[in-house]
């Protein structure tokens, strides 16, 4: 049975919301066949939440990162189980800036390999795309609580990224599932390269391919 919906209301995430954060994403991801290569035990996928929320910390506190959050309430002031979804958008760096993100602290046991591998074809693939060297703002990950899908949560997420965007002439970039590529392209974003890798899913002997897509948005 659908959970009702109250009133989806959209906020900057602060600290608190980390834990949720954290456990949203797991649940939104939990079954990616990409994050069982990359951690291939549920004893690792368990260290990687607290992983995910130790960043998500860090993502809150760091100017240059915008982590949003997506709540089902009546009123501006919400509780943590409120929190319904949320995405992390990364600002665009200017040439010659210092800035450094934060590292990931990957759990003990995570196939650095296949992780390694899925950052470099990731970033070869996105030199060749649309925004190129262009600084931009990206859209890091995006998650909804699997009780809230297709309620509009992910397009309040979305549509932050887009009004940045057009109010200040800098372009749009993502990575998507295959799966989540119709939702893209339904609100105005252009898809481009396919990022593709072999991989083993929790560190078992049989090769699949594992897809994404780039897509990104201009200005209008």
């Amino acid at each position: 049975m659908a959970t009702p919906l109250k009133q989806l209301q959209m906020r900057t995430a602060v600290r608190k919301d980390a834990s949720r954060i954290a456990e949203i994403h797991m649940a939104a991801f939990g079954r990616n066949a990409m994050l069982h290569a990359q951690f291939p035990t549920l004893a690792i996928r368990k260290g990687l939440q607290q992983c995910i929320e130790d960043k998500a910390v860090a993502d809150i506190n760091d100017p240059k990162t915008t982590v949003l959050v997506v709540t089902n309430s009546d009123g501006p002031e919400n509780t943590d189980d409120a929190v319904v979804a949320f995405a992390k958008w990364s600002h665009p760096v200017l040439p010659g800036e210092d800035y450094d993100e934060a590292p990931w602290i990957w759990p003990e046991g995570t196939d650095l390999e296949t992780l390694g591998a899925w950052i470099a074809k990731a970033s070869e693939v996105e030199s060749r795309s649309a925004v190129g060297n262009i600084p931009c703002y990206h859209l890091s990950f995006i998650g909804t609580d699997t009780d809230f899908g297709h309620r509009g949560a992910g397009r309040l997420l979305v549509q932050w990224g887009i009004q940045q965007s057009n109010a200040s002439g800098v372009p749009l970039y993502l990575e998507s599932t295959v799966e989540a590529a119709p939702f893209y392209e339904k609100i105005g974003f252009t898809a481009g390269e396919t990022i593709s890798l072999p991989i083993r899913a929790d560190g078992g002997a049989e090769t699949q391919i594992y897809e994404e897509i780039v897509f990104t948005y201009c200005p209008t």
